[in-house]
């Protein structure tokens, strides 16, 4: 209960802030492959869904933004903890809040860093193995990546990323985004 009370605090200062600059809104969402890096345990990629919105403050500073993630698998990342046939699905469920800055790299290809918290809820639904740390993790931690985005016409661009989900889960993303 005190993380979301503290999240919601921080969102309020940040909200309090942004009231007086002008902002521009966007929501989009993609599909990711989900995956786990560098691990010595044997991992299946899964698939999943990412869901963002955000909101652009170039009146604070150009190409800043501010996004909030959902991402949730549809196909479950595996990993085998036994060593014979037998995977445990790992359902990754996460809510993030990113710090973002556009960089133009042409008219209409821009990079985009992204750096922020992410409050993660991965949980082994069919492993015995669910208190471990690699496959449940209920802690708030930092989170990272870099994208990558055209823009297609006014308002519609499409994007590839590469976001570190916590310590164990890395997404594949690419998707499109509306900016009203």
């Amino acid at each position: 209960m005190r993380k979301w009370f503290y999240t919601l605090l921080a969102t309020s200062l940040l909200s309090a802030n942004v009231m007086a600059t002008e902002v521009g809104f966007y929501a989009g969402g993609g599909m990711a492959f989900e995956a786990v890096p560098n691990n010595s345990q044997d991992w299946e990629m899964g698939l999943g869904v990412v869901l963002r919105g955000g909101m652009t403050l170039d009146t604070l500073m150009e190409g800043f933004a501010a996004e909030i993630e959902l991402t949730k698998s549809l196909v479950d990342p595996k990993v085998n903890y036994k060593g014979n046939m037998d995977r445990d699905k790992v359902n990754v469920a996460t809510l993030a809040t990113y710090a973002v800055y556009r960089i133009p790299v042409t008219k209409l290809i821009y990079v985009k860093p992204r750096f922020g918290v992410i409050f993660p809820n991965l949980g082994g639904a069919e492993s015995e193995y669910s208190n471990d740390n690699i496959v449940n993790s209920r802690n708030i931690t930092f989170s990272s990546g870099i994208g990558a985005g055209y823009t297609v016409m006014d308002h519609l661009d499409i994007y590839v990323d590469y976001t570190v989900i916590g310590e164990n889960i890395t997404n594949y993303a690419v998707g499109a985004e509306y900016h009203f």
